[in-house]
């Protein structure tokens, strides 16, 4: 019995897909991206600065700076010093033991700083060339200088009592004589520049300089009041003298001042 062949079932074709259904796209243009920025950490960095001080300030340190580096300037401060310091003890505003013995600190001081000032006028002496009038006052001015230097060496131990009353006295002398010669400039000088009615100087400039010729006299004035003191020695010699010295230093002071200020 032969086999018989089985019936072959074939598989339907397949139909094919069905076409993909098509939409009408807008070109969209995208706007390009911008990068996010980047964080940066700030860092502050703190620099010094420096202060500047107020003109006034600079200029009143500048004058002060110029007074310290001069000699009559280190000179007049440490007498205002000074005879500020005798009138408070006058009055018995400061302990004595105390304060006493600084302002003898301060008058050595600046009998130190004053030694051998007279060299100055020593080089000035000509008596072939100057009249007999300008050699008289420069020889005093010579004995005025040499007999405070032998004083000075008096109080340092360098020299006797004898020599240092001697020059002390000697010293007061000459040096009440060329307060007198130096009023008589300053008056003179005065005068000279009030009467000028043509002058060469402006009108500030020459009032400037009969203000500084006034100082100049009233600040005589009070030196020769003290050393007035030193000669007659007066029954309160010691309060005069403390208000005319602190007076005196006060109004060269002043002058210096204008001087440095300028």
């Amino acid at each position: 019995m032969m086999n018989s062949p089985l019936p072959c079932h074939a598989l339907p074709t397949p139909s094919p897909p069905p076409e993909p259904a098509t939409f009408h796209k807008r070109n969209v243009i995208q706007a390009p991206l911008t990068p996010e920025p980047e964080e940066y950490e700030i860092v502050c960095v703190k620099k010094p600065i420096a202060v500047q001080p107020r003109p006034f300030v600079s200029r009143w340190l500048n004058v002060i700076q110029r007074l310290l580096k001069e000699l009559d300037g280190r000179d007049k401060l440490m007498k205002i010093i000074q005879y500020f310091i005798k009138i408070l003890l006058h009055y018995n505003l400061v302990k004595a033991k105390h304060w006493s013995t600084i302002t003898s600190h301060f008058s050595m001081t600046r009998k130190l700083l004053r030694l051998g000032s007279g060299l100055g006028p020593i080089r000035q002496f000509s008596p072939l060339k100057s009249s007999l009038s300008e050699t008289l006052i420069l020889s005093n001015a010579i004995v005025n200088h040499i007999s405070d230097d032998v004083f000075c060496l008096y109080k340092l131990g360098a020299l006797g009592a004898y020599l240092g009353d001697r020059s002390e006295r000697l010293s007061a002398y000459c040096w009440f004589a060329g307060i007198l010669v130096d009023i008589r400039d300053n008056v003179n000088t005065m005068l000279a520049l009030q009467h000028s009615k043509k002058s060469d100087l402006p009108v500030q400039e020459r009032q400037q300089k009969i203000f500084v010729t006034e100082i100049s006299i009233i600040k005589l004035l009070m030196d020769g009041i003290f050393c007035a003191c030193d000669i007659w020695q007066p029954s309160h010699s010691a309060s005069t003298q403390a208000w005319s010295g602190f007076m005196s230093g006060l109004l060269a002071g002043y002058k210096l001042w204008i001087k440095f200020s300028v």
